[in-house]
């Protein structure tokens, strides 16, 4: 029987310097003396991909983005080639290749390019000679226009889901620089634990909705494959971290019976604005359309994005990053929509299950949060817009209230 494949990933801080690199391949070398072939995905080290951007900034404010990918891609490339240097010394033969060399084959698009197909031939021939082949992650090709692409901020993680999808791998773990995926911000909210089991849904809820621990997309593609990932920490790889996977034994019942709400975390954004446009039902869908491919085009999907009808056509509500909201705002100005914006506001997204049929639950998150919040209900989340100011306590009363429930 052939060896089982496993996908590690390693991020930034993890592979930050010569010594990281080496404990990397240390750990990767008792994986590979555990009987499993290892499929090494890698960022660039530690701060240089804001380097590389602050660097061609030195050129141009708005570089072109062909060419600024062009030059992201050569941080994980440097990593990569330094592992494969490091497991050579450890007499563990491994190859090197990049995104495009693994066939990784995307869309055209520069700077937030969508995976579409992984071919990975050049992967299984690196296996069939030896048990270690490193990926440089965040990066891909398009076949359309033979151009170098990138996937996004943190797109190393989706590189790696990715591919254990397209290779059939046993799972895919991901090393950081935190033990696992925590309850809420401990930043905010001291009394924050680490969850050690969470379903795929729940995971991608709480990646959308700002948890910064895993890439969203990546979170998407593990839950469409059925990918389990085990998230934990570079620094202490012998600590479980985070399983997310499909099992039942998950959250903290919001009350003793079956058909309680489940509650897994608490996810939050700060630097929020309020974009509400409004014209006429064509134009004002036109203005949603431009809007959200724009948003798209540099990472972005709004946290509430609402859609109604008015007595004069239609109005539209997102609630998105300020930057990104002002860059909206100016794009749609001369389209004949009406624009109001809103600053200063954060969001906080409640993750479980059952919300649909728990009213009373959503009743007393809204009174947490206060008459001044908006909030949309889904069966799995609950988003709140509300005052920054706000959202710190708004998010330890919740957490105190619906994950510190006695069991």
């Amino acid at each position: 029987m052939k060896p089982a494949i496993i996908v590690q990933k390693y991020g930034g801080t993890s592979v930050g310097s010569p010594s990281r690199i080496k404990g990397v391949a240390q750990h990767i070398a008792r994986t590979v003396a555990s009987g499993h072939k290892v499929l090494v995905v890698v960022s660039a080290m530690g701060e240089q991909t804001d380097e590389l951007i602050a660097l061609a900034r030195e050129f141009s404010a708005d570089p072109p983005r062909r060419e600024l990918d062009m030059l992201l891609t050569t941080g994980e490339r440097t990593t990569m080639a330094l592992l494969s240097i490091a497991l050579h010394e450890l007499k563990i033969p491994a190859i090197s290749l990049t995104g495009s060399q693994s066939g990784i084959l995307t869309d055209e698009t520069h700077g937030n390019a969508r995976i579409e197909k992984i071919l990975g031939d050049r992967i299984r021939d690196g296996f069939t000679k030896s048990d270690v082949v490193i990926v440089a992650g965040f990066q891909g090709v398009s076949p359309r226009t033979r151009e170098i692409t990138t996937l996004g901020r943190g797109g190393s993680d989706l590189s790696a889901i990715a591919l254990a999808a397209a290779l059939g791998a046993e799972k895919c773990e991901l090393y950081k620089d935190v033990d696992a995926v925590m309850t809420t911000d401990p930043r905010l909210v001291p009394s924050a634990r680490p969850i050690a089991k969470l379903p795929w849904d729940a995971m991608c809820e709480l990646a959308w909705a700002g948890a910064s621990v895993l890439h969203s997309r990546g979170a998407h593609v593990a839950l469409r494959y059925q990918i389990p990932l085990v998230i934990r920490s570079s620094f202490n790889v012998d600590r479980p971290g985070t399983v997310v996977s499909g099992s039942r034994e998950l959250g903290t019942l919001s009350g003793g019976n079956m058909e309680s709400v489940m509650v897994y975390a608490i996810a939050q954004k700060a630097k929020m604005s309020l974009l509400r446009l409004s014209s006429s039902a064509d134009v004002a869908q036109n203005a949603l359309s431009r809007s959200l491919s724009w948003l798209w085009s540099v990472g972005e999907t709004p946290v509430v994005n609402q859609s109604s009808s008015t007595g004069s056509g239609r109005e539209l509500i997102q609630v998105l990053s300020t930057a990104n909201a002002h860059k909206v705002a100016a794009e749609l100005k001369q389209s004949g929509v009406r624009i109001q914006l809103t600053d200063g506001l954060a969001s906080v997204t409640v993750i479980g299950s059952g919300f649909w049929q728990a009213p009373e639950v959503v009743a007393e998150i809204e009174k947490i949060a206060g008459s001044s919040c908006l909030m949309e209900v889904r069966n799995s989340s609950v988003v709140l817009c509300l005052p920054e100011s706000d959202m710190p306590r708004v998010a330890a009363e919740i957490h105190r209230k619906f994950v510190e429930v006695p069991a």
